[in-house]
Protein backbone atom coordinates (compact mmCIF):
# COMPACT_ATOMS: atom_id res chain seq x y z
CA UNK A 1 0.00 0.00 0.00
CA UNK A 2 2.46 2.37 1.10
CA UNK A 3 5.33 1.21 -1.18
CA UNK A 4 3.15 1.32 -4.52
CA UNK A 5 2.08 5.21 -3.41
CA UNK A 6 6.00 5.81 -2.98
CA UNK A 7 6.88 4.26 -6.08
CA UNK A 8 3.67 6.71 -7.95
CA UNK A 9 5.01 10.04 -6.30
CA UNK A 10 8.63 8.75 -7.46
CA UNK A 11 7.42 8.38 -11.07
CA UNK A 12 5.83 12.03 -10.84
CA UNK A 13 8.90 13.64 -9.33
CA UNK A 14 11.16 11.69 -12.29
CA UNK A 15 8.37 12.98 -15.27
CA UNK A 16 8.47 16.47 -13.71
CA UNK A 17 12.09 16.53 -13.32
CA UNK A 18 12.32 15.58 -17.19
CA UNK A 19 9.97 17.88 -17.98
CA UNK A 20 11.12 21.23 -15.44
CA UNK A 21 14.94 20.57 -15.44
CA UNK A 22 16.53 20.25 -11.37
CA UNK A 23 14.74 23.38 -10.52
CA UNK A 24 14.50 22.02 -7.10
CA UNK A 25 18.48 22.28 -6.86
CA UNK A 26 18.97 24.98 -9.56
CA UNK A 27 15.99 26.97 -7.00
CA UNK A 28 18.73 26.91 -3.85
CA UNK A 29 21.16 28.29 -6.27
CA UNK A 30 19.35 31.39 -7.22
CA UNK A 31 18.28 31.88 -3.34
CA UNK A 32 22.15 32.04 -2.24
CA UNK A 33 22.58 34.92 -4.38
CA UNK A 34 19.66 36.63 -3.30
CA UNK A 35 20.61 36.37 0.24
CA UNK A 36 24.48 35.66 0.59
CA UNK A 37 24.69 36.83 4.00
CA UNK A 38 21.97 34.21 5.32
CA UNK A 39 18.42 34.49 5.40
CA UNK A 40 17.02 36.64 8.61
CA UNK A 41 14.18 35.52 10.46
CA UNK A 42 12.32 38.54 9.54
CA UNK A 43 12.69 37.27 6.14
CA UNK A 44 11.80 34.08 6.17
CA UNK A 45 7.93 34.32 4.56
CA UNK A 46 9.77 36.76 1.51
CA UNK A 47 12.03 33.94 0.83
CA UNK A 48 9.05 31.56 0.96
CA UNK A 49 7.05 33.09 -1.54
CA UNK A 50 9.93 33.90 -4.00
CA UNK A 51 11.25 30.17 -3.30
CA UNK A 52 7.53 29.13 -5.00
CA UNK A 53 8.41 31.74 -7.66
CA UNK A 54 11.66 30.62 -8.85
CA UNK A 55 10.47 27.42 -8.82
CA UNK A 56 7.31 27.77 -11.71
CA UNK A 57 10.30 30.57 -13.29
CA UNK A 58 12.05 27.65 -14.15
CA UNK A 59 8.98 25.68 -15.13
CA UNK A 60 8.10 28.77 -17.73
CA UNK A 61 11.81 28.53 -19.40
CA UNK A 62 12.00 24.95 -20.02
CA UNK A 63 8.62 23.39 -20.57
CA UNK A 64 5.57 25.91 -19.53
CA UNK A 65 2.57 23.74 -20.73
CA UNK A 66 3.70 20.47 -19.22
CA UNK A 67 1.26 18.63 -17.22
CA UNK A 68 -1.89 21.21 -18.60
CA UNK A 69 -0.62 23.88 -15.87
CA UNK A 70 -0.15 27.86 -16.05
CA UNK A 71 2.85 28.74 -13.97
CA UNK A 72 2.02 32.52 -14.46
CA UNK A 73 -1.47 31.52 -12.73
CA UNK A 74 0.66 30.13 -9.65
CA UNK A 75 2.97 33.35 -9.23
CA UNK A 76 0.29 35.50 -9.57
CA UNK A 77 -1.63 33.44 -6.63
CA UNK A 78 1.79 33.38 -4.28
CA UNK A 79 2.25 37.52 -5.41
CA UNK A 80 -1.63 37.83 -3.71
CA UNK A 81 -0.91 35.62 -1.03
CA UNK A 82 2.67 37.32 0.15
CA UNK A 83 0.64 40.85 -0.53
CA UNK A 84 -2.02 40.11 1.26
CA UNK A 85 0.48 38.81 4.37
CA UNK A 86 1.65 42.01 4.17
CA UNK A 87 -0.55 44.15 4.32
CA UNK A 88 -2.19 42.01 7.10
CA UNK A 89 1.51 42.01 9.12
CA UNK A 90 1.08 46.19 8.24
CA UNK A 91 -2.40 46.38 10.06
CA UNK A 92 -0.77 44.48 13.01
CA UNK A 93 1.89 47.08 13.31
CA UNK A 94 -0.31 49.97 13.31
CA UNK A 95 -2.42 48.63 15.78
CA UNK A 96 0.05 47.82 18.47
CA UNK A 97 1.35 51.52 18.02
CA UNK A 98 -2.30 52.78 18.98
CA UNK A 99 -2.19 50.47 22.16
Amino acid sequence: MYEEHARSIGRLVDQKNKAYGDSFRNSGDILRILYPDGIKPEQYDDMLALARIIDKMFRIATNRDAFSENPYVDIAGYAILRSKQIEEEKKEKEIKIWR
